[in-house]
């Protein structure tokens, strides 16, 4: 008798990428020392934002679910509230417009759409910090993490969305 392996589901894969998300958030707040900081640790609610935002088709869990992960990372973080929420629901709906504008559901397509989205939240930040942290805050670690976390997407891509363009009906184009 053959032992057959068959690949997770994508409601398995998918509750994987949800407990990094998860992890990302609290594990820099615990005394756990350097590498479970951030940066070096990446920010996997970015990877779940761009997955989400491009094969969720509910309305309404993706960013609800955002939402209290960045209030979560605000209150472990000791930053102002809405800071780290803002940046996360920026990332899911620059990941939409990336979605629909992705021409090739291919890896470089994949991973390029997911950089824009990276560089567009590090610009969020670079706006709101200042307001939210003082005049004098920078970016520049947040910076760091988000640029770790695009450099590691291709390893995670599929916790977090498939291969195949995203799954919702998109403006413009037949099905």
């Amino acid at each position: 008798m053959a032992l057959a392996l068959s690949s997770p589901s994508r409601g398995v894969l998918r509750a994987w990428g949800l407990i990094f998300a998860i992890a990302s958030v609290v594990l820099p707040s615990l005394p756990l020392g350097f590498l479970f900081a951030q940066p070096p640790m990446p920010l996997a609610v970015l990877w779940a934002a761009y997955g989400w935002a491009a094969e969720d088709e509910s309305n309404w869990r993706a960013p609800t679910a955002l939402l209290l992960l960045g209030l979560l990372h605000d209150q472990l973080s000791g930053g102002p509230f809405g800071l780290l929420t803002a940046i996360y629901l920026s990332a899911y709906l620059i990941g939409r417009v990336i979605a629909v504008v992705m021409g090739a559901p291919n890896l470089v397509s994949l991973w390029g759409g997911f950089i824009v989205t990276a560089l567009g939240t590090v610009l969020v930040a670079a706006v709101l910090a200042p307001w939210a942290l003082g005049e004098n805050e920078k970016v520049w670690s947040y910076a760091e993490a988000a640029t770790i976390t695009a450099i590691l997407f291709p390893l995670v891509r599929p916790l977090y969305m498939s291969g195949s363009q995203a799954q919702r009906a998109q403006p413009g184009l037949k099905r």
